[in-house]
């Protein structure tokens, strides 16, 4: 055990250790609650509700930070970029989120993860004061050629080629990447380079240089220390004889200036140790543990950390090295890696409100994934954050926040799916010119629709149908409709044909929804059904055989799936979803408008629901789903589970039916929907549970 761990378990055993999978002296995990809220047929389940002085507010185990949280707050915290927690082992998901407290389990491989990255963070906080600079440039000959061939001191990619080589980078920081290119025209467009680090896009480029006047092409990205591979590609290549587009690369550098002073240095280091001596370490361990811990420490708690750098200096260690290791301690306690809030009576049933610190840090990671700014602290420690008018005004304020942009990208990213869209892995010898390109595409216009629909206080009902999307060139092309002569992605209002108005439309869920060769109505309509109607469909019972492929092979694929829903075990689920799918079926395994099947065969997109409600196509579906009173009750089941950290209790109905009168009542814009939530009882108390 490195004495990193070790003095962090010994600051634990004086505030509670781990024990049994539990912290000592904390409230020990409960269980997740059964599922309440609308039933297959949209009944509400019948309850008593009470006076909101009555209410049950439930209860929140205690919640570890997952990796998307940790990351944050050491960025917010430190201003690190590093991003350590990547190699910490995946966060499990309950309900559909990765942030449910009841399935936030703490293994002994995440404590060491836990031990490593406390001492990267805090030796980098004390010791790189000052780091070296470096500039590297790599030859397109020097490289890693997919296709292509010399031309001069040029590289000339043709076909949707890349060029990529693996570069050292010798400290962690923001690095500069700059390529030098040209292009041979062809075409309007000119040649466009994706520029990408490890795999992920930092750049993209419409190369408009001529071999003789080639242009730099800058990007800017945060590196950790170590070998990352740096990859270029041509992505539009267009052959129209005698004309042919080609992207020419001479070079590609990093570079990071040197004697950079690291910012978390000033976060962190207020005053000078070897010259403020005793009373300066103290003032650095309390104020960069009121920033850790959420809350202000103690007197006792300043002293434990204090007695670190002490002991480490007893021993012959300079005082910064013994900082090191105080500030890598706090970053061990559960009172960092844990949301902590405690009960007065453990085993009381009585509600009773979180301090102000303990909702301050509710509400930011809530609203931010990330810790409390010190906006939100000092009305949690002037004590007015849980007044009404205040709590309201720095809801406000965060949404207003940039970093309100993971409530797009973190709660609709896993609501919607689309932090799974460049995972999926379609056919290529069925789904021709899907590249990582058109699928990161893909994920931003989703992005971008929710973005619209979150932050410009309309309906987020529209989400379901409305008259425009955000597309850039490659997506255009991809789902057939007219560029808007962009690489980026750009509002364009679409025609009535298209169907796309609708999220139902959107490339990247119809990907995620379907086999590699092949769509899915069965996938699609139980994404409907789990993710828009809070109606999960049951997994399929053993034993029942999969969709007839070699007993029907001159069948559609409507024809195979309707003999499967024949037989009676699969018909009651299948009678829900497979209607729903079939409405889908406008668009391909990729999410490309047609009218034939994939076997040939053509398309049927009738469906009629169980209460007899029918439809023709995904347009008339969306249209159905934006009227139906489930969809609004359902996406308040999905944000108060993402907010809260569980889900919803079965006593808890009438908060959740009473966030959705709000809702309702404040035109269905998201705006009121948190502002509903936060102000519920679930958000602002808890309680304690009987043992």
């Amino acid at each position: 055990m490195s004495r990193w761990l070790a003095l962090g378990l010994i600051s634990l055993g004086c505030e509670g250790g781990f024990v049994g999978g539990t912290i000592a002296g904390l409230p020990a995990p409960g269980s997740i609650p059964a599922p309440g809220g609308p039933t297959m047929g949209g009944e509400t389940p019948v309850a008593m509700c009470r006076p909101s002085s009555e209410l049950d507010p439930g209860r929140v185990t205690l919640r570890r930070l997952n990796r998307f949280e940790y990351d944050n707050t050491v960025r917010d915290l430190l201003d690190d970029a590093t991003r350590p927690a990547q190699d910490f082992p995946a966060d499990d998901f309950g309900h559909g989120f990765d942030n449910v407290a009841d399935v936030l389990s703490t293994a002994p491989v995440l404590v060491e993860k836990y031990d490593r990255a406390a001492r990267l963070l805090a030796d980098a906080v004390i010791e790189r004061e000052a780091s070296p600079g470096q500039t590297t440039r790599v030859q397109a000959e020097d490289c890693a050629k997919s296709l292509g061939g010399a031309a001069g001191a040029f590289w000339n990619l043709w076909s949707n080629g890349t060029l990529s080589s693996t570069v050292n980078f010798v400290t962690t920081g923001r690095y500069t990447f700059r390529v030098l290119a040209a292009q041979t025209q062809a075409g309007p467009d000119a040649a466009n380079m994706v520029l990408s680090l490890d795999g992920r896009p930092i750049g993209t480029f419409a190369v408009t240089g001529t071999q003789a006047a080639p242009g730099t092409y800058s990007a800017m990205a945060d590196v950790t220390a170590g070998p990352h591979r740096v990859e270029i590609e041509f992505t539009n290549d267009f052959y129209a004889p005698p004309d042919d587009r080609n992207l020419l690369v001479d070079w590609f550098e990093v570079q990071r200036p040197g004697t950079v002073v690291d910012p978390s240095v000033a976060r962190v280091m207020v005053c000078d140790p070897a010259t403020g001596g005793a009373a300066c370490v103290r003032t650095i361990i309390t104020r960069f543990g009121r920033k850790a811990w959420r809350r202000p420490l103690t007197t006792v708690e300043v002293d434990r950390y204090v007695n670190v750098v002490t002991l480490a200096q007893a021993e012959g260690e300079p005082v910064k090295t013994g900082l090191a290791m105080a500030l890598g301690a706090l970053m061990l306690s559960p009172h960092f890696l844990f949301r902590v809030e405690l009960d007065p009576d453990p085993t009381s049933l009585a509600p009773h409100p979180l301090t102000d610190h303990e909702l301050a840090a509710r509400l930011s990671y809530f609203l931010w994934a990330s810790t409390p700014d010190e906006v939100l602290s000092r009305a949690a420690d002037d004590g007015t954050l849980s007044q009404p008018a205040q709590l309201e005004a720095q809801v406000r304020r965060m949404l207003a926040d940039p970093k309100a942009k993971t409530l797009v990208t973190k709660f609709a990213g896993q609501w919607l799916w689309t932090n799974q869209i460049e995972d999926a892995a379609p056919s290529a010898s069925v789904y021709q010119n899907v590249t990582f390109a058109t699928k990161t595409a893909m994920r931003l216009e989703t992005e971008a629709v929710v973005e619209h629909f979150f932050t410009r206080d309309e309906s987020v009902l529209g989400l379901l149908g409305s008259d425009f999307t955000f597309l850039n060139d490659t997506l255009a092309d991809h789902y057939r409709l007219p560029r808007p002569g962009s690489a980026t992605l750009q509002r364009v209002t679409l025609p009535a044909s298209a169907e796309r108005g609708s999220i139902l439309g959107h490339g990247g869920l119809l990907t995620v929804t379907s086999f590699p060769t092949r769509t899915s109505p069965v996938k699609r309509g139980a994404w409907v059904l789990g993710n828009l109607l809070c109606q999960e469909p049951p997994a399929p019972p053993p034993g029942v055989e999969a969709l007839p492929v070699p007993q029907m092979p001159n069948a559609s694929l409507r024809q195979r799936v309707e003999a499967h829903r024949a037989n009676p075990t699969c018909a009651g689920c299948h009678a829900l979803m497979d209607p729903i799918g079939f409405g889908m079926e406008r668009f391909d395994g990729v999410g490309r408008a047609r009218t034939m099947d994939t076997g040939g065969f053509p398309l049927d997109v009738s469906g009629t629901l169980p209460d007899g409600r029918s439809f023709a196509g995904p347009a008339e579906l969306s249209a159905i789903l934006k009227a139906d009173p489930r969809v609004p009750h359902c996406l308040v089941e999905k944000l108060f589970t993402y907010g809260v950290g569980r889900f919803p209790g079965r006593d808890e109905s009438c908060q959740v039916d009473a966030i959705t009168t709000r809702f309702k009542d404040g035109g269905h814009r998201f705006s009121a929907l948190v502002q509903a939530i936060v102000s519920s009882p679930s958000f602002t108390h808890r309680r304690g549970e009987t043992p």
